[in-house]
């Protein structure tokens, strides 16, 4: 009688101690996604004897890696996150902790898939117009979907020539260029990608690159001279932005001319020992180029008589 009544203690002890089953299942509210997209993954927590007591903790993790937790409401956790890394697929589960009255239980595996995040790129330039030589920076902006910062490298082009590829600080490159020809240049910058952040194109930046000014001075190898005597006369043209300057110069005494040069290293020279008597108004006028502005320069040559 002894032993039977220490069985039946031990029957209701186990019965006390026994703990319901519980089936927890999880499931994304999106899926697949982009990087840096918020996603949210909620669990619901059964059991045949109802849903366990509010406030209690579901852990939610990526493979073996915790996430985050969420407190049960009724029988439902979530979790929300935006920082699910791209390159795969991320298996996530939910485990309920359970309680002296609930046992644990953990969730069926959702493979989420995390796409890269789509991007728009801009391009601005510092100076449009500028002149040619000019010094001009453009700078382009990458700037993710869902936030962030885009890393990587940006690719300038001028029309479909590459000019130079640029590391992105910031999510921001500048490529600064003082070589664009004349004309109007179609400009854009590429974003190359990266494992988080899908390609893009600005659109292209019209820049006009107008001719550049120019100085030209004109000097005499000898003031005054004699009739019959030669005299060189140089002229040296000088870009506003730095040269040197191609093209053409006319020497010309008051209006008639007398003979046009080329330059060579942005100087030309010429000779002559056929000025008359009296004051020579000579002048040396740069002719210009798809490049750079005209312009020029006069002297009083002086010729004394024999």
């Amino acid at each position: 009688m002894k032993v039977f009544g220490i069985l039946i203690v031990l029957f209701l002890g186990t019965l006390a101690s026994a703990t319901t089953a519980t089936t927890t299942t999880l499931s994304s509210a999106l899926n697949p996604s982009s990087y840096g997209q918020s996603v949210t993954f909620t669990a619901v927590v059964t059991s045949s004897q109802g849903a366990p007591p509010d406030g209690e903790t579901v852990t939610f993790k990526q493979s073996s890696t915790v996430l985050g937790t969420g407190a049960l409401n009724g029988g439902t956790a979530t979790f929300s996150t935006s920082t699910l890394k791209t390159g795969g697929t991320d298996s996530i589960k939910a485990t309920y902790a359970g309680d002296s009255n609930f046992a644990t239980s953990t969730s069926n595996v959702v493979s989420q898939v995390v796409n890269q995040a789509s991007t728009t790129t801009t391009l601005n330039s510092s100076q449009n117009p500028s002149s040619y030589g000019q010094s001009v920076t453009f700078a382009a902006t990458v700037t993710p979907q869902f936030g962030g910062t885009a890393t990587g490298s940006v690719g300038f082009y001028n029309g479909n020539t590459l000019l130079a590829t640029v590391t992105l600080s910031a999510g921001a490159a500048n490529y600064t260029t003082t070589t664009l020809a004349a004309g109007v240049d179609s400009l854009t910058a590429v974003y190359r990608g990266s494992t988080s952040y899908t390609t893009s194109t600005s659109t292209a930046l019209a820049q006009t690159v107008n001719q550049t000014n120019t100085t030209t001075t004109l000097s005499s190898s000898l003031n005054p001279s004699a009739v019959g005597k030669s005299v060189t006369f140089t002229s040296s043209v000088t870009p506003q932005f730095g040269g040197p300057a191609t093209g053409t110069v006319t020497f010309a005494d008051g209006g008639n001319a007398l003979n046009t040069v080329s330059l060579t290293k942005g100087t030309a020279k010429f000779s002559i020992s056929t000025l008359s008597a009296g004051a020579n108004n000579i002048t040396a006028t740069y002719n210009g180029s798809a490049k750079f502005a005209g312009s020029s320069a006069a002297l009083t040559q002086t010729v004394t008589g024999k």
